[in-house]
């Protein structure tokens, strides 16, 4: 059976669906970061407009204790909120009918293709927003920046997540010694360990070298590459960090598996479609819309660095 606008709306809304969708889930490199990865962003749902987060502090260290003696008690307690407000994105586009009567499919699926592809790089877009406004203007629950010399935890303590080197064997060894030491909202020491490297495109080779060569990158020594056989961190890299985008082309990140970055999901990707038969010009209006939101609650489980190497 033709294709035609003389089919059911619904008929034709499965169409574009069909087109929109192909693109908007288009099959992703392993190695390239989106929205929806879960190793850069915890990923979450809420079912408000803001989602109000609160930084936790543990109870501390276990304590020795003697025969008979009463067990010491902690004092774990919640503090330093945080609001993270929903933002709606959405578009419409307008479909003339006769296209859809000459079957014009051909122009149709270009155009909706398109739309599904600038949803998806919004959505990539706003997320990443994070990163690459770490340094500056993506603030914690404690009102530092997400990658800061000057954190202040629950228990007081002053604590340095930020390096300014640029990447390379030694700096990526600060940082994950920086990550194994850093201090929990408590005071203890977290042990976090390394899972994810974030850069930038155009440090993507240089940090596939660092974490993947079998022996000691870019030297002719015959040694034992120790962050490869050790820790396999994954790289991973998205267009959307680089100065084309508004960031850095020299600043990275490296992530535990239970850092705070998350995205909190309202309302995923619905499309509609307004029938021409309503519609004074006689064209379909199809629409989308999607709504979430992003931000790091804490510094806890993260280290970012410039990479100016000042």
């Amino acid at each position: 059976m033709s294709f035609s606008s003389g089919l059911n709306p619904n008929v034709v809304k499965t169409r574009l669906d069909d087109v929109f969708y192909q693109e908007f889930n288009g099959e992703q490199l392993p190695q390239l970061a989106t929205a929806q990865d879960p190793n850069v962003f915890q990923q979450e749902t809420t079912d408000r407009q803001a989602e109000i987060q609160e930084v936790f502090k543990g109870s501390g260290y276990w304590e020795e204790r003697a025969e008979e003696q009463d067990v010491s008690s902690g004092n774990a307690r919640i503090n330093n909120l945080i609001t993270f407000t929903v933002t709606n994105f959405a578009k419409s586009e307008d479909i003339p009918k006769n296209m859809f009567d000459d079957n014009l499919h051909s122009a149709v699926n270009k155009m909706i293709g398109d739309f599904g592809r600038t949803a998806r790089v919004t959505r990539d877009k706003n997320a990443f927003a994070t990163y690459r406004n770490s340094f500056t203007t993506a603030l914690t629950a404690d009102g530092s920046t997400l990658f800061s010399d000057s954190h202040t935890n629950l228990n007081g303590d002053t604590v340095d997540n930020k390096l300014t080197a640029v990447l390379t064997t030694t700096s990526l060894e600060d940082a994950i010694v920086k990550l194994g030491e850093q201090l929990a909202q408590d005071g203890t020491i977290s042990g976090h360990m390394p899972a994810t490297l974030l850069v930038p495109m155009k440090l993507f080779k240089e940090a596939v070298e660092l974490t993947d060569s079998q022996l000691t990158p870019d030297s002719a020594n015959n040694a034992v590459n120790w962050i490869s056989s050790k820790y396999g961190i994954m790289v991973k890299t998205s267009p959307f960090l680089g100065a084309t985008a508004g960031g850095s082309d020299t600043a990275w990140f490296l992530l535990a598996k239970n850092h705070s970055i998350s995205r909190w999901v309202r309302q995923a990707v619905e499309t509609t479609l307004v029938d021409w038969k309503i519609q004074r010009n006689n064209n379909y209006i199809y629409k989308g819309e999607f709504r979430e939101v992003v931000g790091a609650i804490s510094y806890e489980g993260s280290v970012g660095s410039t990479g100016v190497g000042a």
